[in-house]
Formats: C-alpha cells, sequence, structure tokens
C-alpha cells in the first residue's frame, strides 16, 4: 500500500520542473528587457542632458551676441524691455539652429530632441539686474523614444527631459569683479575713445568702473595705426593715440601689442595669403587663432606695446593679416543690419564654402580687439599700456585709400564691449573662449 501511495505521489509530481524552468526564463527574459529599458532611458537622459548643456551654451554666446550684455545700467532698452526680449529670440533661434542643424548633431538615440518652451533669460534674484551676468535656462525634451518592456502594459514609448543653465560672464558695469584673459586676440591696442562723436573725447569703457558707453553698439569707424610711415621697421608714434572724427571716415588710433610665437596657435589658412616677413609673429597673431591670453583689469601697464612693430599701409602687417583674416580673396562674410538695434539683431551670412548663402553663429569676420587707457599710456620704454576692456567687431574691409580713406586702415562695425574696473575682486582669471570678450559657462540650475 505504502509503495502504491509513493507511486502515486511521484505521478502526481511529474512536469513541475518544466514549468519551474518556463516561469525562470519568462522571469529572466523580463528581467533583461527591463534592464535594456533602464539602461536605454538612463543613456536618453545622458544624453538629452548633454544636448540641453551644449543649448544652454549657445543660448549664452546668443546673449552675448545680441548686445545685451555691452548696455549700461538704466539703458532705456533695459528698462522699456527691448533688449531682453531681442537676446531671449537670438538666444532662441540660436538652440533651433543647433537642434535642426543636419546630421547627428545633439541626437539622442537618433532622435532630435526639441525645446519645450521658451529660453528663460533671467538675473541671479539675489543682485541688482542691471549689474549682474545674465543667466539663462534651457530645457529639452525626447518623446518618442521606443521602450521594450514597457510595452506589456502598452507603453510603446518613453519620454526624457533635461535642462542646463549658462550665464554670461561680463565684467562691463560691475566695480568688484573677477578678471578675464580673453584668448584669439587681436593685437591692436585701440584708444579708448569713440571716434564717431563731435569731438571724439567720450570713451568706450569709463576706466574707474568698467562701464559702457551707451548706444556703441552698431558704430562703424576705422582703426589706424598710430606710426609714422618711416622708419619702415618701428613704430614711431604720430602723436599719443587719439581719435579723429569725421563724418565720413571717423578713426581711432591703435599701436601695436608685443606679442610672441606660440606651437599652439591654431593658423587655419596662413599659407594661402600673402605674408610680410619683417613681422610674421605679428601678423600670425591678426590671421591666427593667437593662443596667448590678454589681460583685462588691475593695475596699470598690463600690457606692452611694441615699438618695433610699424603695421601701417596696405601692404603692413595688420592689412596682410586682416584681408587673410576675413577671407577677402575667396567671399568674405556679409554682416546683414536688419533693422536699429535692438528692434533687430545683426546677422552673419557665408560667402563662400560649404554654408556660402546660409546664415552663420560666429563668422571668422568676427574679431575682439583690446582697448587701452589712454591716461596711462607709455610711449617710452618700457612702453607700457594698461587694457581696460574688449571690443567684439566685425571687420568689413581693409581700407585701399580712395574716398578720404587711410589705405591699410581696418574698418569694423561694433557688436558688443566687455569693460574692466581697476580693482579686481581676485586674482585668478576666467579664460574666454576668444569668440568673444564676453565668456560662457555652464552653472547649477538656480
Amino acid at each position: 500500500m505504502r509503495k502504491r501511495k509513493f507511486a502515486c505521489n511521484g505521478k502526481r509530481e511529474q512536469g513541475q520542473t518544466i514549468l519551474l524552468v518556463a516561469i525562470g526564463l519568462i522571469s529572466l527574459l523580463a528581467m533583461a528587457a527591463l534592464a535594456i529599458d533602464v539602461v536605454t532611458l538612463y543613456a536618453a537622459r545622458s544624453e538629452t542632458q548633454r544636448a540641453a548643456d551644449a543649448a544652454a551654451l549657445a543660448a549664452a554666446k546668443a546673449v552675448a551676441d545680441s548686445g545685451f550684455t555691452t548696455l549700461p545700467p538704466g539703458d532705456p532698452n533695459i528698462v522699456n524691455g527691448n533688449a531682453q526680449t531681442l537676446a531671449q529670440n537670438m538666444a532662441t533661434s540660436a538652440i533651433n539652429a543647433m537642434l535642426t542643424a543636419p546630421g547627428p548633431i545633439n541626437q539622442v538615440a537618433g532622435i532630435q530632441p526639441a525645446l519645450v518652451g521658451t529660453p528663460t533669460l533671467f538675473f541671479p534674484a539675489t543682485a541688482v539686474p542691471a549689474n549682474s551676468n545674465p543667466h539663462i535656462t534651457v530645457t529639452l525634451q525626447v518623446t518618442t523614444l521606443p521602450t521594450f518592456f514597457a510595452r506589456i502594459w502598452g507603453n510603446r514609448t518613453a519620454t526624457v527631459t533635461a535642462s542646463a543653465t549658462a550665464e554670461a560672464y561680463n565684467p562691463a558695469n560691475v566695480q568688484n569683479f573677477t578678471p578675464i584673459a580673453p584668448r584669439g586676440v587681436k593685437p591692436w591696442l585701440v584708444a579708448n575713445l569713440d571716434p564717431t562723436n563731435n569731438p571724439p573725447t567720450t570713451p568706450f569703457i569709463a576706466t574707474g568702473t568698467g562701464g559702457i558707453e551707451s548706444g556703441v553698439v552698431g558704430k562703424t569707424f576705422n582703426l589706424t595705426a598710430d606710426c609714422n610711415r618711416n622708419p619702415r621697421n618701428s613704430c614711431a608714434l604720430s602723436n599719443p593715440p587719439t581719435a579723429t572724427y569725421s563724418a565720413t571716415n571717423p578713426q581711432v588710433d591703435y599701436v601695436p601689442a608685443l606679442v610672441a610665437s606660440n606651437s599652439g596657435d591654431v593658423c587655419p589658412s596662413p599659407s594661402s595669403c600673402t605674408e610680410d616677413p619683417t613681422y610674421p609673429d605679428y601678423q600670425d597673431s591678426i590671421q591666427c587663432y593667437d593662443v596667448n591670453p590678454y589681460p583685462c583689469g588691475g593695475p596699470n601697464n598690463n600690457t606692452t606695446w611694441d615699438n618695433t612693430v610699424n603695421p601701417r599701409g596696405r601692404r603692413g602687417p595688420s592689412a596682410l593679416g586682416a584681408e587673410c583674416l576675413i577671407r577677402a580673396a575667396s567671399g568674405q562674410d556679409q554682416l546683414q543690419n536688419l533693422g536699429p538695434w535692438p528692434a533687430a539683431p545683426y546677422q552673419f551670412k557665408a560667402q563662400s564654402g560649404p554654408q556660402s548663402g546660409y546664415l552663420l553663429t560666429t563668422s571668422s569676420s568676427i574679431a575682439t580687439i583690446p582697448i587701452i587707457d589712454t591716461g596711462s599710456f607709455q610711449a617710452t620704454s618700457p612702453y607700457g599700456a594698461t587694457v581696460v576692456g574688449f571690443m567684439q567687431a566685425f571687420i568689413n574691409q581693409v581700407q585701399d585709400g580712395t574716398n578720404g580713406t587711410t589705405d591699410g586702415d581696418i574698418n569694423l562695425t561694433v557688436l558688443n564691449i566687455a569693460g574692466c574696473s581697476t580693482t579686481p575682486k581676485v586674482a585668478n582669471a576666467v579664460v574666454g573662449s576668444g569668440t568673444s570678450p564676453i565668456p560662457v559657462r555652464l552653472i547649477a540650475p538656480p
């Protein structure tokens, strides 16, 4: 009887192992599918965050390029909100251009993320708006990420969202500031005088506070070398650097900065340009990306000008270097003024290369140029000069001496100016990218 009972129980247990194996396999497959979903979403979240970081930096650069950060406290364009609107619209356009670029740029799992709402431009809550650095927050989202395990419950796609905040750091209008040391700066030490005013005695930058002249964005004038034509191998000052008003050809003096060759300099196409054998380092500093930094702010005589270089003339190193930089012989980018600033932004359109005919976010014709204090300028040894700020300008052309111009002058349009105070807060420098006198950086979300 016991044997029959034992045999009966054995028959009842037949097939349970197969059932357990089947359940185990289903569980393993479910966990594998879940792991795939989790890893996919985690990777997508990281990619979306990187895209948001890039978008925030592009937006901050657009805010700086709009000229918004140049405005002094109380400027009517800040009070009435026109400058903020322009900056925000330019930031939105920059982000959309980046997100719709062809190819796998900033894609998440092969999908382009979308901008959520409008980039938020704001000032830190603890600072006075007119005297603080603008922050901009960008939110991106991807709503069609494919899923695997979640399809069991009918969720065939998933959504990931990421936000990033960037700051456009500008020392202008701030007395206690962190000094900047931009790179890629052109070696033209420009006198701190606006030549479009009559008389030309108004400075671009208030040297004590770093405040910026109101209405300077959009002005066009010439940079002229403050050197006599002879002797050719030295800069014998024609006068202390000054400015000359003219209704048709206003001009402001500059002196050549002392430059040093650097193996880290980036020279994309100097071989295709005419070289001045007398001053190769000086010309390369113009037509190349010079990694040597220029100081801004702090004590007097923070830089040195070079009395052994004479950049004057149509065949001088300044003219040759500038023409190489802007690709004058092969199709220079075009500056488009859509209306009086800040009602409309400046735009840059390519005239050569693969992007010919399309709008650009930057251009080789945009140069960062140091502005020096004329009061502390040393015309004799040790040839000291004090950089009090930087001008970002679009180089329109090199003048040829016709129509009352001086041959070799650099004609430009002001896009932005950043000023420095004489009382920096700390000694450590914030290094800019060189494309703008106003560096941008990612910061923690507010």
